[in-house]
């Protein structure tokens, strides 16, 4: 009988990030707020398959709360992290 393989979340700036088709999450969906990012283009480059534009939105449960578009992946989780930290740390406040 196969051992069953454990999955694991990658791991960007301590919080999990999930790819799903065209679909990313970061942070954990069962916060107060988490990140969704959906890529929009991607390109080939060195049979390698890079997002080019993406749609990044904060979300508090299923309400998007602010969104922006960005060209990368790097772009969109670096204004993805930024918006998580601040919307959990001030949810903290509450």
């Amino acid at each position: 009988m196969a051992k069953k393989k454990e999955q694991t979340a990658l791991i960007y700036n301590g919080r999990p990030l999930v790819k799903r088709g065209n679909e990313v999450i970061y942070g954990d969906i069962n916060d107060p707020y988490y990140i969704h990012i959906r890529i929009l283009e991607t390109s080939n480059k060195k049979d390698l398959e890079l997002a080019t534009y993406v749609v990044v939105s904060l979300m508090q449960g299923v309400k998007m709360v602010k969104k922006a578009e960005r060209e990368g992946i790097y772009r969109a989780l670096d204004i993805g992290a930024f918006w998580l930290e601040d919307a959990l740390e001030n949810n903290k406040d509450c």
